[in-house]
């Protein structure tokens, strides 16, 4: 994924940041963000890749 750095302005939450600099141990609110939404999108996509799996028949739920 290529990285592109747009200057931009968002109202956040400052203890949600917090939190999350906390959580995944970043230095800078920009880091946490980024980190953030990273995470975001990579789990999206192991959603969706187990969605799949489970389409295809490869695995099955199992609940207990």
């Amino acid at each position: 994924m290529k990285a592109t750095v747009k200057k931009k302005t968002y109202n956040l939450d400052g203890e949600m940041i917090a939190k999350v600099r906390r959580l995944l141990n970043a230095k800078t609110d920009t880091e946490a963000i980024q980190r953030a939404l990273r995470k975001a999108i990579e789990d999206r996509e192991i959603e969706e890749s187990l969605a799949a799996l489970l389409r295809e028949g490869r695995f099955r739920k199992i609940y207990r």
